[in-house]
C-alpha cells in the first residue's frame, strides 16, 4: 500500500489525546472497530499506539502506560502513577485545557466522553468558563512585520542569510513579495537581486536584517508548489526502519510505500526532493543504521561517507 505525505506528529499526538480516555472506558477494543471510529487504518492506528506504550513518566517499565495492541485487539489499562492525585502548575493545566479544546476537532472525539469530563473540570478550576472560546495566539517573531511591511512597499532589504548549503552566512539584497508560516516555520519569499531570481528564506535563519529607501518593482506572481522545479532537484530514495519516519516528517514532498522492502521485510521505503547534498547529510547523520540511500547511486554512500568525516574531525576513527 502506498500512502502519499506523511501524517504531521502534531496531529498524531493530538489524536492520541482523544484515543486514550476512549480506550481507558472500554478496555479492550477490536482493532478494526478502533480504527474505523477514529477514520484510521488498522496499520496507523497500530504506528501510533505502539509509540504511545513506550511513553511514560520514566523509562522503568512500570511507569510506562499500560497498552498493547495487534491485529485483533487493542487493550489498555491505567498506569499506576494515575492511582494518586496529579499536581498540576497553572501553565500545566492552561496548556492541557489548550490541546484538549484542538483534540476536540479530530474524529473519533466523545464530546461527552471522560477527557471532556476531566478538561472542563480543570477548566473551571482556572475560571475559564467556557472551553470552546479559549483562542491561542501563538507567538510571531518580531521580524515578520518588518518584511510584511517591506512587501507591501516594495522596499529592498539587506540580510545576513545562514545557508545551509553552504554552512556559511552572507549578505543577500531582496526584495520580499510575501511572509508566511508552514510547518512550524516562517518564511520570506523575495527576489533575490543577486542572483536575479525568486528565492524562499527561513525566518530564523535570518540573523539580521535592514530595510532601505530603494523600491523595486517586482511581480513574481502566485506561489508555487514546494519543489516544484524539477531541476533544482534531486528525488532520492531511501529503505528506512519505519519507527523513525517522524524524522521526515516536518519536511514537504516525501512519500511513504509501506510495501515491505526486498531486504529488510519490516522496514519501508521513503522518496523525498532533496536541493543538495549537505542537507541531506544532515538528515542520514540523524537517522544513523536505520536508514540507507538506495538512489540515486552516487549517494548511497554518502551515510558512511559523511559518519567518516565527522569522526576524523574529532580524532576518532
Amino acid at each position: 500500500m502506498t500512502r502519499r505525505g506523511p501524517r504531521p506528529v502534531n496531529l498524531r499526538l493530538r489524536r492520541l489525546l482523544v484515543m486514550l480516555p476512549w480506550l481507558q472506558e472500554r478496555g479492550t477494543v477490536p482493532t478494526a472497530e478502533m480504527a474505523e471510529h477514529f477514520g484510521m487504518t488498522v496499520p496507523d492506528l497500530m504506528a501510533d499506539l505502539t509509540l504511545a506504550s513506550l511513553c511514560g513518566v520514566s523509562q522503568d517499565p512500570r511507569d510506562l502506560i499500560d497498552l498493547w495492541v495487534d491485529e485483533e485487539a487493542v487493550h489498555f489499562g491505567i498506569p499506576k502513577y494515575f492511582n494518586r492525585p496529579l499536581r498540576l502548575t497553572a501553565p500545566e493545566a492552561f496548556s492541557l485545557v489548550a490541546s484538549a479544546a484542538a483534540a476536540r476537532n479530530l474524529a473519533g472525539s466523545d464530546l461527552g466522553g471522560a477527557l471532556n469530563r476531566a478538561v472542563d473540570k480543570v477548566a473551571r478550576a482556572m475560571g475559564i468558563d467556557d472551553v470552546d472560546q479559549l483562542v491561542v495566539e501563538l507567538e510571531t517573531p518580531d521580524a515578520v512585520a518588518d518584511f510584511a511591511r517591506a512587501a507591501e512597499a516594495g522596499r529592498e532589504v539587506t540580510i545576513i542569510h545562514w545557508s545551509v548549503t553552504s554552512g556559511d552566512s552572507a549578505e543577500r539584497r531582496i526584495v520580499p513579495v510575501e511572509v508566511f508560516t508552514e510547518s512550524d516555520h516562517w518564511y520570506v519569499r523575495a527576489f533575490d537581486l543577486g542572483v536575479e531570481a525568486e528565492r524562499i528564506f527561513r525566518l530564523d535563519r535570518i540573523e539580521s536584517h535592514l530595510v532601505g529607501e530603494i523600491r523595486h518593482d517586482v511581480d513574481l506572481g502566485p506561489r508555487r508548489p514546494w519543489f516544484s522545479d524539477a531541476t533544482e532537484t534531486t528525488t532520492v530514495t531511501i529503505e528506512m526502519d519505519p519507527a523513525w519516519v517522524w524524522v521526515l516528517e516536518q519536511y514537504p514532498g516525501v512519500t511513504i510505500d509501506e510495501t515491505a522492502t526486498p531486504k529488510r521485510k519490516r522496514w519501508v521505503t521513503v522518496t523525498m526532493p532533496v536541493s543538495n547534498e549537505r542537507w541531506l547529510q544532515r538528515v542520514l547523520l540523524r537517522l544513523g543504521d536505520n536508514a540507507r540511500v538506495v538512489a540515486p547511486s552516487h549517494w548511497t554512500g554518502l551515510a558512511a561517507d559523511t559518519a567518516r568525516l565527522v569522526r576524523s574531525r574529532y580524532g576518532t576513527k
